[in-house]
């Protein structure tokens, strides 16, 4: 499992693979082969309704599989589309991220944490992650009874009713997990949010590789707690 290639499929398919369990927590309708994973109708926010998972796949072939009106979203894995020629835009260009399970962690930040197993618990992970009001409707409870999924929250201590201050989801998928939806309230380093989850995420996985994809500042924080960078990908919106 050395072809960053072949580990950029593997990043690809388990990213499809939780965008497909929050589509179908909402009643999407999703298809996948080996080309892409796609939804019939509109996604969650933030969720794409499209998600490459060949580099060879052509832009006709992925819209011809989604509703391209005004909204639809596309995550490119490669960053090799130009979608611009049906009135797309890049919105994000990011890099998959991939930690062997051989990788050293710096020191995690102090605090600590357990895994989310009640919708109650759910309800306040989701409200501390959530940027905004809409956003809180996305990540519903049933995903908790998705097979492979583990939601993990970050507390300030380790009394039962302390607040969730941190937080990420590990979703495993066979000979990898996806690490995603890391955030933190008490620290402003992300490089330290993020040992953290990456320390949390390890407890579950068995011995292996984390995958993930971050943009921006969230890239070097991910490469600071013992990521590699795998290449890029874009997400396109119209």
């Amino acid at each position: 499992m050395t072809d960053v290639t072949d580990r950029i499929v593997l990043a690809a398919r388990n990213n499809a693979l939780w965008c497909d369990a929050v589509a179908r927590s909402h009643g999407v309708v999703t298809t996948t082969d080996a080309d892409a994973w796609t939804a019939a109708t509109r996604t969650p926010p933030y969720y794409p309704d499209a998600v490459t998972l060949s580099p060879t796949v052509g832009e006709y072939d992925v819209l011809a599989r989604v509703d391209d009106s005004d909204g639809c979203s596309v995550k490119d894995s490669w960053s090799r589309l130009d979608l611009s020629i049906e009135d797309f835009a890049r919105l994000v260009v990011g890099e998959w991220v991939w930690l062997d399970p051989s990788a050293p962690l710096p020191a995690p930040a102090r605090s600590t944490w357990r895994r989310v197993d009640t919708h109650e618990a759910m309800a306040a992970w989701v409200r501390a992650w959530a940027s905004d009001p809409e956003a809180e409707a996305i990540l519903q409870p049933s995903l908790l009874e998705v097979p492979g999924v583990h939601v993990l929250a970050g507390h300030t201590s380790d009394a039962q009713d302390s607040p969730v201050v941190a937080g990420a989801i590990v979703h495993i998928t066979g000979e990898i997990a996806g690490l995603g939806n890391v955030f933190a309230h008490d620290d402003d380093d992300e490089e330290r949010a993020w040992a953290a989850a990456a320390a949390a995420g390890r407890s579950l996985t068995d011995g292996i590789p984390l995958v993930g994809w971050e943009a921006g500042a969230s890239v070097d924080a991910a490469v600071a707690a013992g990521c590699e960078r795998l290449g890029p990908l874009s997400v396109w919106l119209k």
